[in-house]
C-alpha cells in the first residue's frame, strides 16, 4: 500500500497498541499494568521516530501528517480515560480532551478532502507534548509502585491522586482548549478561501 511508507507505519502502530495498553492498564493485574506502563513509553518515543525519519527521508505525506496526530490523539485518550476509570483525573476532563480532538480532527479530515490540509499547530504540538509527559509521569509513578520494594505504596498513591495531579491534568485540558481555538480560526481561514476558489471557478 502506498499509503503505508515507513514513519506512517511507525505511526499506525501507535493506533494498534493504543488498545492493548488501555486493556493491560485496566485489567488489575500488577504485571500487566507494568507491560501497559512499557507499551506507553515505547509508543510515546516512535513519534519523536516516525516525524524525524519522514524529514530525514523525505516522505512527509498528507496521510502522514493526519494519521500521526490521530495516532497520538487516539493513544493519549486512551491513557486518560483508563486514568478516568481508576479515579486519577475527574471525568469531565476527558471529555473535554474528547470533545476537542473529534473536533479537530473532523476539521482536518474536511479540509483534506478539499485537498486544502490543515496543518498541525504549534499549540496543538505543544497539547500532545504536555500530555505525553502529564501521562508518561503517572505511569513511572505507577511503574515505581509495582516493582520497587523499597517505596512505600501508600506514599506513591499521596502523589498520584493528589492536588498537583490534578492541576497537572487541568493544565492539559486547557491548553487542549486553547489549541482548539487555534484550529477553528485556521478552519475559518480555510472555509473563507474555499469559498473565494468556488466564486472563482464559477466566473
Amino acid at each position: 500500500m502506498k499509503y503505508l511508507n515507513f514513519p506512517n507505519t511507525i505511526s499506525f502502530s501507535r493506533i494498534l497498541a493504543a488498545p492493548v495498553f488501555y486493556y493491560f492498564f485496566v485489567s488489575g493485574n500488577p504485571k500487566f499494568v507494568s507491560i501497559a506502563c512499557w507499551i506507553f513509553i515505547i509508543a510515546s518515543i516512535t513519534d519523536l521516530i516516525d516525524g524525524w525519519a519522514a524529514r530525514r527521508f523525505q516522505i512527509v505525506t498528507q496521510y502522514g501528517e493526519f494519521i500521526d496526530p490521530l495516532a497520538d490523539k487516539i493513544l493519549t485518550l486512551l491513557a486518560l480515560v483508563a486514568f478516568a476509570r481508576n479515579g486519577i483525573i475527574p471525568t469531565w476532563m476527558v471529555i473535554i480532551i474528547l470533545i476537542r480532538d473529534v473536533i479537530s480532527t473532523s476539521l482536518r479530515i474536511v479540509a483534506l478532502s478539499k485537498r486544502s490540509p490543515i496543518e498541525t499547530s504549534r499549540s496543538a504540538k505543544v497539547k500532545t507534548t504536555i500530555e505525553m509527559v502529564f501521562i508518561s509521569y503517572v505511569l513511572l509513578l505507577i511503574f515505581a509502585k509495582i516493582n520497587i520494594e523499597s517505596i512505600n505504596p501508600q506514599i506513591i498513591d499521596s502523589i498520584i491522586f493528589s492536588k498537583y495531579t490534578y492541576l497537572l491534568a487541568l493544565v492539559v485540558t486547557l491548553m487542549a482548549l486553547y489549541s482548539l481555538v487555534g484550529y477553528l480560526l485556521k478552519y475559518k481561514y480555510f472555509v473563507k478561501k474555499f469559498k473565494n476558489v468556488e466564486k472563482i471557478e464559477k466566473n
